[in-house]
């Protein structure tokens, strides 16, 4: 039974709260920025909340120096609580994705989980702490950022601590460079829509995707034009759903992956970007690519023969975005990419970058084209609100015929979020969102999500 909500509903709804926080002014390759609560938001980008300076201060807001040397530290970050209610089939988690949404029709075995309606949950999971410190030396400012969250859970936890600390980023900048796992170069943090879905629109990476150890030279050339190259570790996980590739029969269900944990890479992938930064905004080029070839240190039970020891495929992918100041604070930004096989720079190629059919042999790469737009107004210097939303088309298929198998391949997703937000002192957003997600695959099968998503955070 398909479950349509009323929009006008939902908008009056969510036209009822609030937030504040700011969209990100990220720089290539830079540690996390000084935020304003009336330009930016800690939630966006990590930049570090502005303190005025004190005795024993540090070299930026927020920091002391440390006694006996001359580093400057500080520690920053927030708590969030969030409270989600589903309006329709329930997700069964605080943050969900586009490819949670249960599904209805051809190839669809067992409906139980589109039945299941409602639910509430509650968590702080996302809650993030953060250390940075600077140093100068004779070869610059030397910088460090190290940056955890709870999004970790343990089942031999008990039932009230199951959440536990989890590293996100770790580097270190000296110079032009950066070493250490850090945001991808491929995403474009200045687009980000500020908005509380942890899985942010389909076109936007996911948070479990977009962090990666990578070497990375940013070489700034004036006047706002600055050029990026980052050496990164491929990242095939299919608990994430980004494995290299996906195995299927063309008349049954069985299964088998090549990911991370069965297989090794001979070679990093590589990102290249292009960015120009001005008074009236940013645009932004980036292009990836690289070489999937993985060496299987076990065999992968029921794949073809070259997957289960040996396969090499190309990915390669294009992206453009930016963003515009409209007038006052408000900002229109989105962008566009084309992914050609890149499993580990997509959110929703949760298929695998290409195809294999166990009964032909064929093979097909999975490619997707994928659009986002957001766009920010400010009422006041407490209330704020967003519209936000993606479209992704995905596509690739090597003579597959069974409807059950087709039911696993996206083909068309669409996620739209609205919400209000209010600050009503520094360093604390509360914010409240529609949330609604569209997703069709192959088969014919489809499935629509929404839900009403509360967060409060309070930044330190």
């Amino acid at each position: 039974m398909k479950r349509n909500l009323n929009y006008t509903a939902a908008l009056a709804t969510t036209a009822a709260v609030a937030l504040l926080a700011g969209a990100a002014h990220a720089q290539m390759g830079g540690t996390p920025q000084v935020c304003t609560t009336t330009q930016n938001s800690p939630a966006h980008n990590d930049c570090v909340m502005p303190t005025a300076s004190a005795p024993g201060g540090g070299s930026f807001p927020g920091s002391f120096l440390v006694p006996g040397t001359n580093t400057s530290f500080a520690v920053h970050g927030y708590i969030q609580f969030e409270l989600t209610r589903d309006l329709g089939p329930h997700a069964g988690d605080d943050s969900i994705g586009i490819d949670s949404v249960p599904l209805e029709g051809s190839g669809v075995t067992s409906t139980v989980a589109h039945s299941a309606n409602g639910g509430i949950t509650m968590g702080i999971k996302p809650t993030r702490p953060n250390i940075e410190t600077r140093t100068p030396t004779a070869y610059g400012e030397l910088k460090t950022y190290i940056e955890f969250d709870f999004n970790q859970t343990s089942g031999s936890q008990l039932g009230g601590n199951a959440d536990l600390l989890r590293l996100r980023q770790a580097y270190g900048t000296l110079g032009p460079w950066l070493i250490g796992q850090a945001d991808t170069l491929w995403e474009d943090a200045q687009t980000w829509a500020d908005i509380a879905q942890g899985g942010q629109d389909v076109g936007i990476m996911n948070s479990g995707i977009r962090r990666r150890p990578q070497i990375r030279y940013t070489w700034l050339a004036g006047k706002g034009l600055s050029v990026a190259g980052s050496a990164e570790l491929p990242t095939y996980n299919a608990a994430l759903g980004n494995q290299i590739g996906f195995a299927k029969d063309g008349s049954a269900l069985g299964t088998a992956s090549a990911n991370e944990t069965t297989s090794y890479s001979n070679t990093p992938h590589f990102v290249g970007a292009v960015q120009w930064d001005q008074p009236w905004g940013h645009i932004r080029f980036a292009a990836m690519g690289g070489i999937s070839d993985y060496r299987a240190t076990t065999a992968v039970a029921g794949a073809p023969a070259d997957l289960a020891a040996n396969t090499q495929n190309a990915q390669w992918g294009l992206r453009i975005g930016g963003h515009l100041n409209t007038w006052g604070k408000d900002a229109l930004r989105g962008g566009f990419w084309y992914n050609h096989g890149g499993a580990d720079y997509s959110a929703e190629m949760v298929q695998g970058g290409e195809l294999f059919n166990q009964t032909t042999g064929a093979r097909a790469a999975t490619k997707e084209w994928a659009a986002y737009a957001t766009y920010e107004h400010f009422f006041n210097g407490q209330w704020r609100a967003n519209e936000s939303f993606g479209y992704g088309h995905l596509e690739g298929n090597p003579g597959w015929t069974s409807a059950v198998t087709l039911s696993s391949l996206n083909s068309n997703l669409f996620t739209n979020e609205v919400n209000v937000i209010y600050s009503p002192v520094p360093q604390t957003d509360f914010i409240m969102e529609w949330q609604h997600f569209s997703r069709h695959v192959q088969s014919g099968a489809n499935g629509v999500q929404d839900r009403i998503d509360f967060q409060s955070k309070f930044y330190f």
